[in-house]
């Protein structure tokens, strides 16, 4: 197999975990996964920023992230 065939062989699998990350503004911010243990990793990384303030990059304004969850599409 070559490497076209692998990258279109990942991208075709189907995703079935989202990482939600809830702001105090009631925003939501969802990742999708191809499994639980990628979904673990990001949330590991979205926890770690939980009750500190932040940048929007989207907004530029300040946030503040008060929750983060793993959930199956």
């Amino acid at each position: 197999m070559d490497a076209m065939q692998l990258i279109n062989t990942a991208l075709a699998m189907p995703k079935t975990h989202a990482v939600v990350t809830k702001f105090a503004d009631g925003k939501e911010r969802r990742h999708e996964t191809r499994n639980l243990a990628s979904a673990e990793t990001y949330a590991v990384g979205e926890r770690r920023k939980i009750g500190r303030d932040l940048i929007s990059r989207e907004t530029g304004e300040t946030v503040r992230i008060e929750a983060v969850y793993i959930t199956t599409l």
